[in-house]
């Protein structure tokens, strides 16, 4: 740490038994024996794919009233907000980074939610306040996402059914401990870091197709740097706090029997977490991924256009009308949640980026008639929104078009070079409207590299705006 005191109490001592101990001491494991080449390249993949959807994210509105706020707060500047010419405390940049990181709902998922948009804000922040370099960043990334992932395994999908946004209440979790790894907390405190976090973990799901969704990933990150800094300075939370009678999964499941602390997932295995990240083609929730790409398949297969579809249907779980099944949707953040606009653009040929997501779009009279002919119908086959999904197209002279298609898996290792071709588009696509293109190829280096970098910085300040 530079140019900062910190006064702390005594380390507690705790002999507690439990899932949070369990956490601490199955996340601990991870040290840089676990940094080998196949989990360097998962984690370029997320760095790269995390600034892109962050450099073009910051340019959105929701973005910018954060980073309008939090300037006019002001702060020690040790931490570059991703994609702005700004420069804020890490805790800032953490809540204005991960903000951005979920703007264009255009980032990574695995169980539980969206996990680099938590968890890199907040990681990244840190490490450059601390000037860590590239391999202790990736072993703050790695501690994040497993002690996320552990979290999301144990306690399931209960919470998310009754409302809770799971990318912001178990990625507070990961945040801090991502932190509490970078300031090399000892087990006690990073059980009191978890204890901390828990108690703010937050976001609710009625917040979607809203500017909130982001400020739930938000808040998320940069709670993660809070809890890590103060249990740093021997504050203190509920070291059970995942377990506890009145703690994190009593309160958010529906009851005892929704937590799973031994169930898969909740045990550090041979894959760790970033190796099981999914990277989205498509700006628009995850939950319409598999209905957009069946209809792109039917589309390549029998080179039919928008204008021969008499009907479409997609079908689907329960799950998916509550998360993303807005019927008319006229801005871009209810688009992103209107699995008939996401279906509308498939059948239409069309791209599904960011630029899919205009108003202008949206609300085009040939795309609102096309989504008025595709049809949602829950089945009960489908359980949820992880699952396949089935699409139906009927064309104008009767014939009938099925696909299945599964869009959320993740890749194997034989196609990571593969992967990698693609996020590189992808980012390029983001970001060289907003640094341009010798830039873009520059930070794509350095992430190329991240490994080897003796400061973070030096991949961070390349983010700024202000060149």
């Amino acid at each position: 740490m530079t140019g900062r005191k910190v006064t702390t109490a005594a380390a507690p001592s705790e002999a507690e038994t439990g899932y949070t101990e369990h956490l601490v001491s199955e996340v601990g494991k991870i040290s840089s024996r676990e940094l080998t080449e196949r989990v360097i390249e998962r984690a370029r993949h997320a760095v790269l794919d995390w600034l892109g959807v962050s450099i073009a994210g910051a340019q959105e509105p929701s973005a910018r009233a954060i980073q309008q706020l939090l300037t006019a707060e002001g702060g020690s500047p040790t931490a570059q907000v991703i994609g702005t010419p700004h420069r804020l405390t890490a805790r800032q940049a953490a809540l204005a980074g991960g903000i951005a990181a979920h703007a264009l709902d255009y980032d990574d998922m695995s169980i539980g939610g969206h996990p680099s948009a938590v968890v890199l804000p907040a990681v990244f922040a840190l490490a450059e306040e601390l000037d860590k370099d590239g391999p202790t960043t990736i072993q703050g990334m790695l501690f994040g996402y497993e002690a996320r992932k552990m979290v999301a395994a144990a306690c399931g999908s209960a919470s998310y059914d009754r409302g809770y946004h799971g990318s912001s209440t178990f990625g507070a979790f990961g945040a801090a401990m991502g932190a509490g790894r970078l300031l090399e907390l000892d087990p006690p405190r990073l059980r009191h870091a978890l204890g901390i976090a828990g108690t703010q973990a937050s976001g609710l799901r009625a917040s979607f197709g809203t500017m909130s969704k982001h400020l739930n990933v938000g808040n998320a990150a940069a709670v993660g740097i809070l809890s890590a800094r103060l249990a740093e300075a021997g504050y203190t939370g509920d070291t059970t706090i995942l377990e506890a009678p009145q703690g994190f999964a009593a309160t958010h499941n529906n009851g005892p029997a929704d937590f799973d602390p031994t169930g898969p997932g909740t045990s550090l295995r041979r894959r760790l977490a970033v190796e099981w990240l999914v990277f989205k083609p498509h700006a628009l929730c995850g939950a319409t991924h598999s209905a957009i790409d069946g209809f792109q398949l039917l589309r390549e297969q029998h080179a039919f256009s928008a204008d021969d579809v008499d009907e479409a249907e997609v079908f689907v779980s329960a799950q998916h009308l509550e998360v993303c099944d807005i019927a008319e949707p006229r801005t871009s953040v209810e688009g992103m949640f209107s699995i008939r606009y996401a279906a509308a653009l498939a059948l239409a040929g069309s791209a599904t980026g960011p630029s899919a997501l205009t108003e202008e779009r949206i609300q085009d009279p040939t795309m609102v008639a096309l989504r008025g002919r595709v049809r949602v119908t829950p089945v009960p086959h489908v359980r949820n929104i992880t699952m396949p999904t089935e699409v139906r197209v009927r064309l104008g002279d009767g014939e009938e078009l099925k696909a299945r298609v599964n869009a959320l898996a993740v890749k194997p290792d034989n196609e990571l070079p593969r992967q990698w071709e693609t996020l590189k588009a992808k980012f390029v696509g983001l970001v060289s409207p907003v640094l341009g293109a010798d830039r873009t190829d520059e930070i794509i280096g350095l992430v190329q590299r991240i490994e080897t970098l003796g400061s973070i910085r030096e991949l961070t300040d390349r983010t700024s705006t202000e060149r």
